[in-house]
């Protein structure tokens, strides 16, 4: 059983997993949406988190990728909700802004990362981080984009990243009862995660 953030199991870890399945045709492997704190007691056997929460002792983390942000929006909206600054744009201090109760401190973050000032904090907030950016699919206001959650929308059309994207100091990590062994199963997935990344 393998458990992953509901996000990016949804939009990037299923779109994907045909192909790591198909490596793999006789393990029956069960994803399941988890997030935060966990524990290996309660039958999950690896698990792909954000470093946002004090692993317990014992556990064993392998880094997966670096969380790497910024705004999106769709594309019909890029020139209404930012402008010219410099060599590229900038956002605008009156596109609407959407948050989310999961990572209420996103927009701060990227603004501390990136020294792009916020003027206020107002905007529109959504239960779920999903649901933020399918707000910004929408078409509703700009969301803060993490590039593994928004890079096939982008590839697609249907999101617009005008101000690209930058690492906002947290990782993924495939989360273990132990350390990895080479030559098994859970070592492929790690090896196929990271090609993934």
């Amino acid at each position: 059983m393998v458990s992953c953030e509901p996000t990016l199991l949804m939009r990037w870890l299923i779109p994907r997993w045909p192909a790591f399945q198909a490596k793999h045709p006789d393990r029956d492997i069960h994803l399941v949406a988890g997030g935060g704190a966990f524990s290996f007691n309660t039958g999950i056997d690896l698990a792909i988190r954000r470093d946002d929460f004090p692993l317990p002792d014992g556990y064993h983390a392998e880094y997966l990728f670096s969380e790497k942000v910024g705004p999106v929006c769709q594309p019909d909206n890029v020139t209404d909700w930012f402008s010219p600054a410099g060599n590229g744009l900038s956002l605008r201090t009156a596109a609407p802004r959407l948050h989310s109760r999961t990572r209420l401190s996103a927009w701060q973050t990227w603004s501390a990362v990136t020294q792009h000032p916020l003027y206020d904090n107002s905007g529109q907030t959504f239960e779920h981080f999903y649901f933020s950016l399918q707000a910004a699919v929408a078409g509703l206001g700009v969301a803060i984009g993490p590039w593994k959650l928004v890079r096939d929308d982008i590839a697609s059309g249907v999101l617009a990243a005008p101000l690209g994207f930058v690492e906002e100091g947290s990782c993924y990590c495939l989360l273990s009862p132990s350390p990895l062994l080479s030559d098994t199963f859970q070592a492929d997935l790690l090896a196929w995660l990271r090609a993934m990344a």
